[in-house]
């Protein structure tokens, strides 16, 4: 009786039941392994993927909410700040920094090769970009991070206190008279380097132009350091 015992084939046996919720979506035998996944498992293993993906962002804000890099000075007409950027305001200083180092504003004037009408287009739609930028960040974030807030603070004291007062000042007079000085008969032939200089004001108006433009050079200078020496 043993002996017949030993002799029927395992093969013939019938598979043990992995539980009452295996419908056997999944049922694999290789390589002296068997893999069998049922219904119950695999609305499990879905529903931990769906919860992670949804918990990370929140778990990951909450515990990277602290976490800063070393300090770093900015500063705009008096006003300084330490800022120890995380890695949303490094990206806001560096979006800055690529905005005013790429425009007029962020080049020191030039008396002999700018174009006082092209500069003051290039400053006009920097105002609009960095505006822009500013208004990109979440309400949310400026609440929460100290370091977002005050980089966005000095992004609006630089157009409100850099920018607008010259162009408010300068902008529309000297627009008004350029427009009229290349239609004069008088002007014809000359370069808008050598007409510009006509202006009634223009060295008042060029040493606060260059006032404002150095401002600004610094302040692209500490967004630079936000981006390489915050990291």
């Amino acid at each position: 009786m043993m002996t017949l015992l030993a002799q029927v084939d395992s093969a013939q046996l019938p598979d043990k039941s992995v539980g009452p919720f295996d419908l056997n979506l999944l049922d694999w035998t290789g390589w002296g392994i068997q893999v069998r996944v049922g219904l119950f498992w695999l609305v499990v293993a879905v529903g931990l993927a769906a919860a992670l993906r949804w918990l990370w962002p929140l778990a990951k804000q909450r515990w990277l909410k602290g976490y800063h890099t070393r300090s770093v000075k900015l500063s705009f007409k008096g006003v300084e700040l330490d800022i120890c950027p995380d890695t949303e305001t490094r990206r806001v200083a560096h979006q800055a920094w690529v905005e005013i180092k790429s425009r007029k504003v962020g080049l020191p004037f030039e008396e002999g090769q700018d174009v006082i009408a092209e500069v003051y287009k290039s400053w006009y739609q920097l105002f609009g970009v960095l505006r822009d930028l500013a208004k990109s960040i979440p309400a949310d974030r400026l609440q929460d991070c100290d370091e977002t807030r005050n980089l966005v603070a000095l992004l609006m004291r630089a157009l409100n206190e850099g920018l607008r007062p010259h162009l408010t000042k300068w902008s529309a007079r000297f627009r008004r008279w350029y427009d009229a000085a290349l239609e004069n008969e008088q002007d014809k032939g000359k370069s808008p380097q050598e007409i510009q200089k006509g202006f009634p004001e223009y060295d008042e108006l060029v040493a606060d132009l260059r006032r404002v433009s150095n401002e600004f050079v610094t302040f692209a200078d500490s967004l630079q350091k936000i981006v390489e020496d915050g990291e």
